[in-house]
């Protein structure tokens, strides 16, 4: 276990220096701020304002996650090898820590930065319609769906060697899913009808006994993904 706790913190280190993950902050504080802006400053209801910030936020933010994930251990296979000789590493903590130091990066700076916007947007937007449970329904899909994101982009660095292999792989299956299922709740290519049924989502206008269920069942693949990640890379010749 100790070794984990040494790697994990020693990744979440790399994380907090990278300027990578702080040029993503001061992006999303910004369009945070001019979220809120708009919300306050015109008459669109903000379940329609906040769902295209999250539109947007899930759409260029995924790009940050393929490119820290994907790299996560592809990036250090020139020495992960003697490391794990030497030090007494398995490659089980490596991925781990690898795997979940990621994750906690990007589940924090989303909900450090994205969650104080809904809510600001929720108490002071001109024609505010989004509830508490609404919001945070909507934020817990987002969450499970970049959590989800960041599990596949190590496990793919863990099966690719090349950062750019994987990168390029990941970036097209996760945005031709991203575009398909879009597509598939897209109400009409107009501004409300692209956003499908996440307005309503954020209004609280949904049966919340069928969303629930759906969250865990959503979650799932995040109970598999860190095993199939621990098996492709207990195979490689390192």
């Amino acid at each position: 276990m100790r070794p984990f706790a040494t790697l994990f913190a020693a990744d979440m280190g790399a994380m907090a220096r990278s300027w990578v993950i702080w040029i993503w902050i001061v992006v999303t504080v910004l369009a945070g701020v001019a979220a809120v802006g708009i919300s306050v400053a015109y008459t669109d209801k903000t379940s329609f304002i906040f769902s295209w910030a999250l539109f947007l936020y899930l759409g260029m933010g995924s790009f940050v996650v393929i490119a820290i994930s994907a790299s996560a251990t592809s990036a250090e296979l020139p020495y992960v090898g003697n490391s794990i000789v030497s030090r007494g590493v398995n490659p089980i903590q490596y991925v781990l820590a690898k795997l979940f130091s990621r994750f906690v990066t990007v589940l924090t700076v989303f909900l450090v930065v994205v969650v104080p916007v809904a809510f600001i947007m929720r108490y002071q937007g001109g024609n505010n319609d989004m509830t508490n449970a609404g919001i945070l329904l909507g934020l817990s899909y987002v969450a499970i769906l970049l959590g989800t994101l960041v599990m596949l982009g190590v496990t793919f660095s863990a099966v690719i060697s090349n950062v750019l292999v994987a990168f390029a792989l990941l970036g097209i299956l996760w945005y031709s899913s991203l575009a398909g299922f879009v597509l598939s709740q897209a109400k009409g290519f107009s501004a409300d009808g692209l956003l499908g049924g996440l307005p309503a989502i954020l209004q609280g206008a949904v049966d919340f006994s069928v969303h629930l269920p759906m969250l865990g069942y959503l979650s799932i693949p995040m109970l598999f993904i860190p095993v199939a990640a621990v098996l492709f890379f207990s195979t490689r010749d390192l």
